[in-house]
């Protein structure tokens, strides 16, 4: 999906704060709308908002009975039916973002609710509704112009969005299409996508590109591992990495005859794949369009390094340039000092 944000405007925002659930402080419910008259003000605003956003993961709201009962579903179709109703149904949306967090680790902070028009989806004309939630205070400093004073002021930094979903009017009857952005990690940032705005991952190519990335290290670590060296394994991580860097295109057939290349791996790796999709509800599919964003993701997830006990490590480079760099690096066992070793040959120092 291409969205475009330049047309973009801010016609309705309401500012809510919510307290921490488990010491139960509640809620501060604003009764009228932020007023957008500071044109500067608003700039800086619609920036904060929308800077942090990227196409490339977009989620669906779902429920396992029916998707009318997802609240934010419900809350956000209010809106686009009934723009006129957008403070009421913020206040719903805070006070759900309140009862959904239930971890000791969320933090209470000011709640955004945005009303965006002129978002371009696909060429399409389409209304947004923004949740943001600031929860990190930074301490900034304030010279006095007139004077040579300065203050310490405490803020909220404009350059990092805490938390912040985009719910676009679009694709009603599957759930909508909503982008999400969290700077949390671990259990503390899975509540704003399970249950908070309880959505699921559409499953497009960027969703496939990072499955069968990860995929690959799951055959790895599961199947290739307990039976290979370090340096083999690492090899076929790399060329995972390699053929989906050079592709625009996948093909499980052309994947496992380049990447897998022993025999006696590839009708395990088919076999390991429909396990891996069964698993997790991932709809099988041999050919997608490959995403380059999660491809750069999910590289920094691989580990080409190899770790020795005499505190040496060997680092094996993606072999983006196919030059074979696997063949420079051989592994042996040395009967006389009772000790594996690794024989790196080279033409010169860099």
């Amino acid at each position: 999906m291409l969205i475009e944000f330049s047309p973009t405007i801010i016609s309705g925002l309401a500012i809510h704060k919510v307290g921490s659930k488990t010491e139960e402080e509640g809620v501060r419910i604003s009764r009228e709308l932020f007023p957008l008259e500071d044109e500067d003000l608003v700039l800086i605003l619609r920036n904060w908002f929308l800077d942090p956003f990227q196409p490339n993961e977009f989620h669906r709201f779902f429920h396992s009975a029916d998707l009318s009962l997802n609240e934010m579903f419900s809350f956000c179709g209010n809106i686009f039916e009934d723009p006129s109703s957008f403070l009421t149904q913020s206040v719903h949306i805070v006070n759900h973002l309140y009862e959904s967090s239930n971890h000791p680790n969320i933090k209470r902070g000011e709640v955004c609710v945005a009303f965006f028009d002129n978002i371009i989806i696909n060429d399409e004309m389409v209304e947004a509704v923004g949740i943001f939630k600031s929860e990190n205070k930074d301490v900034f400093l304030h010279f006095d112009d007139d004077s040579f004073k300065v203050d310490a002021v405490e803020g909220v930094p404009t350059r990092k969005l805490d938390k912040g979903c985009l719910i676009f009017n679009t694709e009603e009857g599957d759930g909508y299409r909503v982008l999400s952005v969290d700077r949390a990690s671990g259990e503390a940032a899975r509540f704003w996508l399970d249950d908070f705005l309880k959505v699921e991952r559409i499953q497009d190519g960027g969703f496939y590109t990072n499955s069968y990335l990860d995929l690959c290290r799951q055959f790895v670590k599961k199947v290739v591992a307990p039976q290979e060296d370090k340096k083999e394994q690492i090899e076929i991580l790399n060329k995972s990495i390699e053929y989906f860097s050079a592709n625009e295109k996948f093909d499980v057939e052309e994947f496992t005859e380049q990447v897998i290349e022993k025999e006696e791996y590839k009708e395990t790796f088919k076999s390991f794949k429909q396990s891996y999709e069964e698993e997790r509800a991932i709809e099988p599919q041999d050919n997608f369009d490959i995403s380059a964003p999660e491809v750069a993701k999910m590289k920094r997830k691989f580990k080409n390094l190899i770790q020795l006990d005499t505190n040496i490590e060997i680092r094996l480079k993606s072999d983006d340039q196919n030059m074979g760099i696997n063949r420079f690096v051989e592994r042996g066992f040395d009967e006389e000092k009772g000790m594996h070793y690794y024989k790196v040959f080279f033409h010169k120092e860099k």
